[in-house]
């Protein structure tokens, strides 16, 4: 959902003077939720930028909705561009998750997590040398 449509339907839900106080969980989850569209996202599309012309790219699914989770995250994986790609998921999907609104831990399939840092560390410098190496982990197991 687009930010427009989460505005329109949270202004008809909560007309003018009648919006819910914030609760601590939803103020952590909005840090984070901004977060990942102000940092991690564009360092994202920026990363697709370049490896558009290698033939693959960035897939994502986000879920930056408190409605349907208790903190922010950004999936990824790497897949081929083109017809032959269908979005399917080539490269080893990370997780990114922002808990308790401040710290960005990565989880990847097998592995326990990792604790990258807070989001006031996590600069655009940090995820882009994170999304570096999530495309040498897929290139060396791609061949």
């Amino acid at each position: 959902m687009g930010r427009v449509e989460e505005a329109f339907l949270g202004g008809r839900a909560h007309p003018p003077g009648t919006e819910p106080a914030a609760t601590p969980a939803a103020a952590a989850f909005d840090r984070g939720a901004t977060w990942a569209r102000d940092v991690l996202l564009p360092a994202i599309e920026r990363a697709n930028g370049e490896l558009g012309a290698h033939g693959v790219q960035f897939r994502v699914d986000t879920n930056l909705d408190p409605r349907s989770t208790n903190h922010a995250h950004v999936d990824i994986w790497i897949a081929p561009t083109g017809e032959q790609s269908g979005g399917t998921p080539h490269g080893l999907r990370h997780s990114i998750n922002v808990k308790d609104g401040r710290d960005v831990w990565l989880y990847r399939h097998g592995d326990a997590g990792q604790l990258l840092g807070t989001i006031d560390e996590m600069t655009t410098e940090a995820c882009e040398t994170l999304l570096a190496r999530a495309a040498g982990d897929y290139a060396r197991t791609a061949g």
